[in-house]
């Protein structure tokens, strides 16, 4: 084995043990490994095997913990990618047991690259693991397909989100009778996985990949013979480059190249050719084929994922809930815990901006989860997202914006970040990533169905709503305090019994007599249930009463019906009514 520094090549010193077969240790442990990365073009980078037995190693102790011996109810939703091939490669050969009870979950979207249904069942033979292949209702072909659903290009990408991986998805797991879901999610690819964790107890989901990167999935494939797509064995040379959205196009100016192996296996020539191309593109990452497209070397896998689409994930990992779950799958709490972490962010805000009584409401919906999956105010393309199609950038649905106006932002900049008080105390950081100019009129003809004055909502939009909004993620250093008793949805959660249904009434007035016999009914209606009380107590809208005043109605009422009436529960929502 040689390793090549410049131009020479040294031998490896003799003392070498081959503990693994991806890990060559000497006095000073290093596996060479080509990288394609623009500081290390086509030469070879020194990966220490300290690193990558440390990542098995970690891998081991996180499956150890978290998964069941048996595997019984466990479910790894794979697309045949390299990580995910990586992973049932890692099982198979540690943990046989666990792998032979969990459920490997695959979906057929129907539109899948040819490629990928090869490698699945390389995959599904080398490991001796069937996969359970769910596919769209009703169909068996792509023009069935069509056919039955529209053509994917024509689709809404919510829609087709929906049909070809969603609902299969959801059977699934109904199926499997799903505890623990697993992903081959990554850190390094992408930055909206940039603070993946390796468990999300909320939503019960392993990603033990999540520490590893490119370079350790390749080195352990190549090392392991870990079957991966033979799409990676194409080289697609073009003289100049070719913008991202138009890539998946027939008939471009490329040359499609066979490589005979993967694309990191290849010298600079190999991938380039002679003459050298002056740009080359190849496959990282396969999705469906209307999505996917191929991406320089140096790239992340993600890059060539949804370019022409504003979503980042795949609906199976946003949009993938089960009864109860707060929506997005995991409840959002956006405290910060440690308090020299809270005060360097309160250090490092270059404004204070005292807020009002209905960001005050926005502000604790954000930092307890009410408003989940959201992790701060929407920036200008979420808000524009939800405005026009009442969806997220990842389709999740979502009917109104969630915006923390400004009537000038002289002084500010993208990137600052601003202390928000109320009355006088310091409750939260918000980063300002996004700073916009909405235009108001369409906001209300789009949420409310109009734009005349006569609408209280529309009329407070457009004549006491500041014309800025600022988006970003935000960061709660103290909960707000409001005049009245208010419960977190942690709080909410935590009050309701186990396994018993819920009966929800929602209302922003006292609770008048008809009111309460609707309660009373629908309770009895629903067998053995629970019935949450949860009006809503901020600003409403002009002649309303006042919040103070309702919440005293309704402990009055808690308080004479706590007898008779001992299922029901009582909750207060600090949420600024838009109507």
């Amino acid at each position: 084995l040689g390793i090549r520094g410049s131009s020479k090549t040294q031998a490896v010193p003799s003392r070498i043990v081959y503990a693994e077969m991806f890990a060559v240790r000497s006095f000073s442990p290093i596996l060479s490994r080509r990288v394609h990365a623009p500081q290390f073009q086509c030469s070879w980078r020194l990966l220490s095997t300290a690193a990558l037995d440390d990542k098995v190693a970690t891998f081991k102790v996180d499956i150890e913990k978290h998964l069941p011996a048996d595997g019984k109810r466990v479910v790894f939703a794979t697309a045949w990618l390299a990580t995910d091939n990586v992973f049932v490669a890692l099982m198979h050969e540690h943990f046989p047991k666990i792998l032979s009870g969990m459920h490997l979950v695959a979906i057929d979207t129907m539109h899948l690259f040819d490629t990928t249904h090869i490698v699945a069942k390389q995959v599904e033979a080398r490991y001796s693991k069937a996969a359970l292949w769910k596919a769209v209702a009703d169909v068996s072909t792509r023009e069935e397909f069509n056919a039955k659903y529209g053509n994917c290009e024509e689709m809404d990408t919510a829609d087709f989100d929906f049909v070809s991986k969603v609902e299969p998805f959801q059977r699934a797991l109904a199926e499997c009778n799903k505890d623990i879901l697993i992903t081959g999610r990554r850190m390094d690819q992408a930055a909206q996985r940039i603070s993946l964790d390796v468990w999300e107890d909320g939503k019960r989901t392993l990603n033990p990949m999540a520490g590893w990167s490119w370079s350790d999935i390749i080195a352990y494939a190549d090392a392991k013979g870990v079957p991966v797509n033979e799409g990676h064995n194409f080289a697609y040379r073009a003289q100049v480059p070719i913008e991202a959205t138009k890539r998946h196009l027939p008939d471009l100016p490329w040359q499609k190249v066979p490589l005979g192996k993967p694309f990191w296996q290849c010298t600079e020539k190999e991938l380039k050719g002679d003459p050298p191309a002056p740009i080359t593109y190849v496959f990282k990452s396969f999705g469906d084929i209307h999505t996917t497209v191929p991406v320089e070397p140096h790239e992340s896998e993600r890059t060539g994922r949804f370019v022409r689409q504003a979503k980042t994930e795949c609906g199976i990992h946003t949009r993938t809930t089960s009864a109860g779950s707060p929506h997005g799958g995991a409840l959002m709490d956006l405290m910060v815990k440690d308090a020299g972490k809270a005060k360097e962010l309160v250090d490092s805000c270059v404004k204070t901006i005292e807020i009002n009584e209905r960001q005050a409401c926005d502000v604790f919906c954000l930092l307890h989860g009410a408003f989940s999956p959201l992790k701060g105010f929407m920036d200008e393309t979420a808000y524009n997202s939800v405005v026009m199609d009442m969806r997220l950038p990842e389709k999740q649905l979502f009917g109104l914006p969630v915006t923390f106006d400004m009537k000038e932002v002289s002084g500010i900049k993208e990137g600052d970040r601003l202390l928000l008080k109320w009355k006088g105390d310091g409750v939260a950081v918000l980063e300002a990533s996004s700073i916009y100019k909405p235009n108001k009129v369409v906001e209300a003809k789009e949420v409310y169905g109009t734009s005349s004055l006569e609408h209280p909502t529309v009329f407070s939009l457009i004549q006491e709503t500041g014309d800025y909004y600022i988006g970003g993620n935000l960061h709660g250093i103290k909960s707000i305090a409001f005049p009245y008793p208010v419960q977190t949805p942690a709080d909410v959660r935590a009050m309701l019994p186990e396994g018993k249904p819920v009966v929800a009434f929602q209302n922003r007035n006292p609770i008048h007599r008809a009111h309460f016999e609707l309660l009373v009914r629908a309770q009895r209606d629903v067998k053995d249930s629970t019935l949450l009380v949860h009006p809503t107590c901020g600003p409403t809208q002009p002649g309303d009463i006042d919040g103070v005043v309702r919440i005293s109605t309704y402990e009055a009422l808690k308080e004479e019906t706590k007898q008779e009436f001992p299922m029901f529960r009582w909750a207060y929502l600090p949420y600024s009514m838009k109507m």
